[in-house]
């Protein structure tokens, strides 16, 4: 399973301490991308965080993680039809 972490401050960003010991920067209202939660199971920085009203912990489904797996494929088969780009130099006469 997954969560997702959201800032319920107004102004200012905050920084959560994740129990792997990476900090996420919230700007204000904004959320987190998805996180396992062990990240935060038993993390005593985000249950205070969440007790004073700053951030809200948010389940995610199975169904996101199917989703998530299945975006990097998607992003394999755009790139694949694009093809390389290559930059062509020109000679200046200086």
């Amino acid at each position: 399973m997954t969560v997702r972490i959201r800032s319920l401050l107004t102004s200012g960003p905050i920084m959560v301490s994740l129990n792997s010991g990476r900090t996420v920067r919230l700007s204000p209202g904004r959320w987190s991308a998805e996180l396992r939660d062990a990240e935060v199971a038993d993390n005593a920085k985000v249950d205070k965080l969440s007790r004073r009203g700053d951030i809200e912990v948010e389940q995610s489904g199975e169904e996101s993680e199917a989703a998530a797996q299945e975006a990097p494929a998607a992003q394999d088969d755009a790139g694949a039809s694009k093809g390389t780009r290559t930059r062509k130099r020109t000679d200046s006469a200086g």
